[in-house]
Protein backbone atom coordinates (compact mmCIF):
# COMPACT_ATOMS: atom_id res chain seq x y z
CA UNK A 1 0.00 0.00 0.00
CA UNK A 2 1.27 3.15 -1.13
CA UNK A 3 0.88 6.50 1.33
CA UNK A 4 2.27 10.02 0.56
CA UNK A 5 3.69 8.49 -3.02
CA UNK A 6 5.72 5.96 -1.07
CA UNK A 7 5.48 2.07 -1.90
CA UNK A 8 5.28 -0.78 0.62
CA UNK A 9 8.69 -2.10 1.78
CA UNK A 10 8.57 -4.99 -0.20
CA UNK A 11 9.74 -7.91 2.08
CA UNK A 12 6.89 -6.73 4.84
CA UNK A 13 4.65 -8.42 1.65
CA UNK A 14 6.92 -11.44 1.90
CA UNK A 15 6.76 -12.24 5.45
CA UNK A 16 4.70 -14.85 6.94
CA UNK A 17 2.37 -13.79 9.97
CA UNK A 18 4.54 -16.12 12.22
CA UNK A 19 7.72 -13.96 10.76
CA UNK A 20 6.81 -10.20 11.50
CA UNK A 21 7.92 -8.50 14.42
CA UNK A 22 5.00 -8.61 17.02
CA UNK A 23 3.19 -5.58 17.61
CA UNK A 24 3.48 -4.09 21.40
CA UNK A 25 0.29 -5.30 23.40
CA UNK A 26 -2.06 -2.29 24.39
CA UNK A 27 -0.48 -2.35 27.92
CA UNK A 28 2.80 -1.87 26.71
CA UNK A 29 2.46 0.84 24.96
CA UNK A 30 4.56 4.26 26.73
CA UNK A 31 2.50 6.21 28.69
CA UNK A 32 2.42 9.76 28.79
CA UNK A 33 3.63 9.47 32.34
CA UNK A 34 2.91 11.19 35.55
CA UNK A 35 0.97 14.57 34.63
CA UNK A 36 0.16 17.46 37.63
CA UNK A 37 -2.36 19.10 36.65
CA UNK A 38 -2.97 22.66 36.39
CA UNK A 39 -5.77 22.64 39.39
CA UNK A 40 -3.49 20.00 40.85
CA UNK A 41 -0.67 21.02 44.10
CA UNK A 42 0.96 17.80 45.28
CA UNK A 43 3.56 17.63 48.22
CA UNK A 44 6.25 14.39 48.24
CA UNK A 45 9.12 13.16 46.61
CA UNK A 46 8.95 11.47 43.04
CA UNK A 47 10.92 8.86 41.53
CA UNK A 48 10.15 6.71 38.47
CA UNK A 49 11.25 5.63 35.03
CA UNK A 50 8.56 7.67 33.68
CA UNK A 51 8.20 11.49 32.03
CA UNK A 52 7.30 13.59 34.84
CA UNK A 53 5.06 16.74 33.51
CA UNK A 54 3.80 19.73 35.95
CA UNK A 55 1.27 22.24 35.39
CA UNK A 56 0.57 22.56 38.56
CA UNK A 57 1.93 23.08 42.30
CA UNK A 58 4.58 20.22 43.51
CA UNK A 59 7.11 20.76 46.31
CA UNK A 60 9.00 17.85 46.73
CA UNK A 61 12.18 15.81 44.80
CA UNK A 62 11.99 14.49 41.55
CA UNK A 63 14.23 12.30 40.17
CA UNK A 64 13.04 9.97 37.58
CA UNK A 65 14.78 8.33 34.64
CA UNK A 66 13.46 10.36 31.32
CA UNK A 67 12.06 13.56 31.06
CA UNK A 68 10.79 16.34 33.27
CA UNK A 69 8.82 18.94 32.01
CA UNK A 70 7.38 22.12 34.03
CA UNK A 71 5.13 23.97 31.49
CA UNK A 72 4.35 27.74 32.02
CA UNK A 73 1.58 27.48 34.37
CA UNK A 74 3.57 24.81 36.55
CA UNK A 75 5.69 25.79 39.54
CA UNK A 76 8.33 23.18 41.31
CA UNK A 77 9.96 23.71 44.97
CA UNK A 78 12.67 21.24 45.19
CA UNK A 79 15.68 19.49 43.10
CA UNK A 80 14.83 17.81 40.28
CA UNK A 81 17.25 15.41 38.15
CA UNK A 82 16.29 13.11 35.05
CA UNK A 83 17.87 12.77 31.86
CA UNK A 84 16.31 15.74 30.76
CA UNK A 85 14.60 18.91 31.86
CA UNK A 86 12.40 21.85 30.20
CA UNK A 87 11.25 24.85 32.37
CA UNK A 88 8.42 27.00 30.97
CA UNK A 89 7.31 27.79 34.67
CA UNK A 90 8.70 28.16 37.80
CA UNK A 91 11.08 26.53 39.76
CA UNK A 92 12.69 26.67 43.20
CA UNK A 93 15.85 24.37 43.37
CA UNK A 94 18.34 22.59 41.43
CA UNK A 95 18.53 21.07 38.19
CA UNK A 96 20.69 18.29 37.27
CA UNK A 97 19.83 17.16 33.43
CA UNK A 98 22.10 13.63 32.31
CA UNK A 99 21.65 15.26 28.57
CA UNK A 100 20.12 18.59 28.21
CA UNK A 101 18.43 21.21 30.32
CA UNK A 102 16.02 23.80 28.87
CA UNK A 103 15.06 27.10 29.98
CA UNK A 104 12.20 28.34 27.69
CA UNK A 105 11.74 32.42 27.40
CA UNK A 106 8.73 32.19 29.87
CA UNK A 107 10.85 29.98 32.89
CA UNK A 108 12.17 31.32 35.99
CA UNK A 109 14.55 29.58 37.67
CA UNK A 110 16.12 30.07 41.42
CA UNK A 111 18.89 27.32 41.71
CA UNK A 112 22.03 26.02 39.80
CA UNK A 113 21.47 24.25 36.64
CA UNK A 114 23.77 21.01 35.97
CA UNK A 115 24.14 19.39 32.53
CA UNK A 116 26.36 18.66 29.12
CA UNK A 117 24.32 20.19 27.07
CA UNK A 118 22.41 24.04 28.44
CA UNK A 119 19.82 26.00 26.50
CA UNK A 120 18.63 29.16 27.94
CA UNK A 121 15.74 31.34 25.78
CA UNK A 122 16.00 35.00 25.67
CA UNK A 123 13.67 36.16 28.37
CA UNK A 124 14.14 33.19 30.39
CA UNK A 125 15.46 34.27 34.67
CA UNK A 126 18.23 32.73 36.27
CA UNK A 127 19.36 33.22 39.50
CA UNK A 128 22.17 30.44 40.53
CA UNK A 129 24.88 29.11 38.14
CA UNK A 130 25.16 27.33 35.33
CA UNK A 131 27.53 24.28 35.08
CA UNK A 132 28.01 22.24 31.65
CA UNK A 133 29.61 19.05 31.89
CA UNK A 134 30.72 16.10 29.24
CA UNK A 135 30.21 12.12 30.30
CA UNK A 136 33.83 12.32 31.05
CA UNK A 137 32.94 15.37 33.84
CA UNK A 138 29.85 14.51 35.41
CA UNK A 139 28.05 17.74 37.23
CA UNK A 140 29.55 17.70 40.97
CA UNK A 141 27.84 15.29 43.50
CA UNK A 142 25.41 16.78 46.27
CA UNK A 143 27.42 18.64 48.47
CA UNK A 144 27.40 17.18 52.25
CA UNK A 145 27.48 19.31 55.23
CA UNK A 146 30.56 19.12 57.37
CA UNK A 147 29.98 19.62 61.26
Amino acid sequence: MAIFGKTANPTDASLTETERPAAKPAGEARSPGTVIGPDTRVSGEITGDEDVIVHGRLEGKIDVVRRVLVGASGEHRGDIHARSIVVAGRVQGDLRADERAELQATASVQGNVYAPKVVIAEGAQIQGSVAMSTAASPPPAEETEEK
